[in-house]
């Protein structure tokens, strides 16, 4: 049976603010692109040739599942942002092999990705135990409890590259709060690498990557009762090499008028770019930092030939 645990969503003007009253940059929320179609479609853009990052991180899971199992002892994982599960599969597999009555617990915002995960894991072993949790892990972590067992935590697929250094850090420190002495995480990392690679990534050539990050507005459309028609939108995604850091826009092709539930106007002009992810790329020396200034020790760290991807098993530091 299906059981997923919904938790409360956010309201128009905490999610929207940026929308509404930046005057430098307009943005929608990340968290805005995963619902039910955006989750489908964001599995398509993993399949691309251009997107490496799936591919990538996955092949280090396959060459060093055992290696992580090892070294972090867990014999419970809880991922964050999971999507379909099919890369942690591969470390599901070894670990219900490892462990008797393993358990798996997905906490991820979209209720389509965890249809998608149940589906994925369900067959694996009558000794998995799985748990979705439907919900904002960003802003949520409070409800999660902490385990009696070793628990992983995984914060894979470089999500930690769509937040700010600052918020990187905050969430980070939020994670190792709920961390026991011998809970570990690991946490996926794409690095800087040649631009064409990293446009060419966020640009794929179909054009799944444009619909994915349009779906965008009839997210917010829906459910804000708000009037943006995709039709007037392009796709744009170029690399800042001054921020190290993919920059995904939607940008207008045309003049629009905006009517929010209070019933003020918001006008966008030709040209006007709204923001809808950052993908950052890291180098050593930037994500040792965060994870120092977020309590989080490397125990180990596992990388592709080309050094383009890195897989990070932490434990949080103990005074």
């Amino acid at each position: 049976m299906l059981n997923i645990k919904q938790k409360p969503v956010s309201d128009f003007s905490n999610d929207l603010i940026d929308l509404i009253k930046s005057l430098e940059q307009k943005r929608i929320p990340t968290k805005y692109l995963y619902d039910d179609i955006g989750s489908k479609l964001f599995e398509k853009i993993c399949d691309t040739n251009e997107y490496y990052l799936t591919r990538t991180e996955k092949k280090i899971l396959e060459e060093n599942s055992i290696s992580i199992l090892d070294v972090s002892m867990a014999d419970e994982f809880l991922e964050l942002g999971s999507g379909s599960s099919k890369k942690t599969k591969v470390l599901i597999l070894d670990a219900v092999d490892k462990v008797k009555n393993f358990k798996y617990i997905s906490f991820d915002i979209s209720n389509k990705a965890l249809q998608m995960c149940h589906n994925e894991l369900k067959n694996i072993s009558n000794d998995l135990k799985i748990e979705l949790i439907q919900g904002d892990f960003f802003k949520e972590l409070n409800v999660l409890k902490k385990s009696t067992k070793n628990r992983m935590f995984l914060f894979l697929g470089s999500t930690i590259g769509n937040f700010d250094n600052d918020t990187a850090i905050n969430f980070l420190t939020s994670v190792s709060k709920v961390m026991n002495k011998n809970d570990t995480i690991l946490i996926g990392v794409d690095k800087i690498k040649d631009n064409n690679v990293l446009e060419a990534a966020y640009n794929d050539d179909n054009g799944i990557t444009g619909e994915f990050n349009k779906n965008i507005l009839n997210v917010i459309n829906k459910k804000y009762n708000l009037n943006f028609k995709k039709e007037n939108f392009l796709h744009t995604a170029i690399f800042n090499k001054n921020k190290s850091q993919i920059e995904m826009y939607l940008r207008l092709k045309k003049d629009q008028k905006i009517i929010i539930p209070d019933g003020k106007e918001i006008f966008f002009k030709k040209g006007d770019k709204i923001l809808t992810e950052i993908s950052r790329k890291f180098s050593e020396n930037a994500i040792n930092e965060i994870f120092n200034k977020s309590s989080l020790n490397i125990l180990k760290t596992y990388s592709d030939i080309n050094n383009y991807f890195s897989l990070y098993l932490l434990n949080k530091y103990t005074y």
